[in-house]
């Protein structure tokens, strides 16, 4: 485990152009290096157990001053221990310039600082009790943040959100288990006034279900949230142009959504329409609709998305700048298709049912673990060889139509699980905490007086929600859960 005292520094922005850059620096012996290191300017740095401040200050003329001049610096100083990371911590803010940076971080080495390993400065936070481990994972969500959607979700359990929400439902479990083991210590004295009467299971299970309630709550608010922030598996239909893949699409989305004709190259832009299953019974999916690719068929028909970033992008925000030739807008789609195709957690392959079983993708173009290959149009060629494994379909007549579905559902379910691993990890522990709190409700419903065996299920609840917030957690686990995040957060 990490010493939360050792003198440590690291930068705390992303190297490059910008207006201002920040070092951050936390531990013993923080006010002796900051001496050393800046030269303040009128009032000097905050004293211990004082407010922070911010301190205008230079580069010391006799240190980095020397060689840098006496570069101006704003330093955010906490002097402890009422801090964000319970300690010493201060924030030094300095033109944008790498080579400085570096030079203020190697400087504060050579005084006795060392280099913070990711995440150290929040794992103070978090041993400090200034955040929970929601809150701490959050941190790194932020940074790993690829769309607006993924920002948000991160920011608003940064913020505590739901590590207060869980706090709430922690603390009346606290006082349930509380309930419950009285009545089982003083089971057998004998002095009824002075004791808790017999545990009444009516109430007890009253807080059972709110408890849970609140449980599937922040369970749902988790995949409404993977939902928005575009987490959902993609499956992806490809083939060659022409062969029915739109009319299919339609058929399995339920309405018409990619434009149909009777011509080659109808489909040019990709579309996307999320796929439920039955009652949400099991993991949704976003089917997705490319452009027919003649290539596609060929052994390195995959290979080509990997030198497609120069292409012409055909989404919806294709740029006034494209080629105005059939062949390059052609080019251009088929370009679009092969990127998605590579990224696709699931493709189903589909050939003509006129085509000969050879005309299909190559095994090994894309991963048999990850394909579904399917005839097309049957309902043109009622003699059409189907080989083992493949799926004849027609969107006319709706043959093997729902046999598709429900292999693409399958298949999706067995994929591993997506998201961050802080939410799979959060959404293992509600749903362990859960589990527990189903089979206490579950003794009650049986009319069981059970009071040992209730309280060990609810014991168990909340040794789930302990380790969800980290108020139970080994340090070998705290290490890798914090060694994930930055150097300087």
């Amino acid at each position: 485990m990490w010493s939360a005292h050792d003198l440590i520094v690291a930068p705390a922005t992303v190297p490059g152009g910008g207006a201002r850059a920040i070092v951050r620096i936390a531990g013993d012996g923080l006010d002796r290096l900051l001496a050393t290191l800046f030269t303040p300017e009128r009032s000097g740095f905050a004293a211990s157990g004082t407010r922070p401040r911010v301190v205008s200050a230079r580069l010391a003329a006799a240190g980095l001053g020397r060689e840098w001049g006496a570069i101006e610096v704003a330093i955010l100083h906490w002097p402890g221990p009422a801090g964000p990371t319970g300690g010493p911590l201060a924030e030094v803010q300095l033109p944008a310039s790498p080579p400085l940076v570096e030079a203020v971080v190697a400087e504060a080495c050579r005084r006795g600082a060392r280099l913070a390993r990711g995440g150290e400065f929040t794992l103070r936070g978090f041993l400090a009790g200034r955040l929970d481990l929601v809150q701490a994972e959050a941190v790194l969500a932020v940074v790993d943040a690829q769309s607006p959607a993924e920002l948000a979700v991160a920011l608003d359990r940064m913020a505590g959100g739901a590590g207060k929400a869980l706090g709430r439902v922690r603390d009346d479990l606290l006082d349930l288990l509380a309930d419950i083991e009285a009545t089982i210590d003083f089971a057998d004295e004998t002095a009824p006034d002075t004791v808790p009467t017999p545990l009444a299971h009516g109430p007890v299970g009253e807080r059972l279900r709110v408890a849970r309630a609140a449980l599937a709550a922040e369970l749902a608010r988790l995949g409404t949230r993977a939902a928005a922030a575009h987490d959902l598996p993609r499956v992806v239909f490809m083939g060659r142009p022409n062969i029915g893949k739109s009319s299919l699409f339609n058929v399995l989305v339920g309405r018409d959504a990619a434009l149909v004709a009777d011509e080659q190259g109808t489909t040019r832009d990709w579309i996307e329409c999320r796929l439920e299953p039955p009652g949400g019974a099991g993991p949704a999916c976003v089917l997705v609709d490319v452009a027919g690719v003649d290539g596609a068929c060929g052994g390195d028909g995959l290979d080509a998305a990997a030198h497609s970033a120069t292409g012409v992008a055909m989404g919806p925000a294709a740029s006034a700048h494209q080629p105005a030739s059939p062949a390059a807008i052609d080019a251009a789609a088929a370009d679009v298709a092969r990127r998605e195709i590579a990224r696709a957690d699931l493709v189903v392959v589909c050939r003509d049912a006129g085509e000969p079983a050879a005309a299909a993708l190559p095994a090994g173009s894309v991963a048999d673990a990850r394909r579904i290959d399917v005839v097309t149009r049957c309902d043109r060629d009622a003699d059409a060889a189907v080989r083992v494994g493949e799926y004849a379909t027609s969107a006319v007549s709706g043959r093997g139509t729902g046999a598709l579905r429900e292999a693409i559902l399958a298949a999706v379910a067995a994929l591993p699980p997506r998201g961050s691993p802080a939410t799979l990890r959060l959404a293992a522990g509600l749903e362990a905490a859960a589990a527990a709190l189903a089979a206490a409700a579950a003794i009650l419903e049986h009319g069981q007086a059970d009071e040992p065996l209730l309280a060990a299920h609810v014991r168990q609840a909340l040794d789930a929600l302990d380790e969800v917030t980290g108020r139970s957690m080994g340090a070998d686990l705290l290490d890798r859960i914090f060694a994930r995040h930055c150097i300087g957060k």
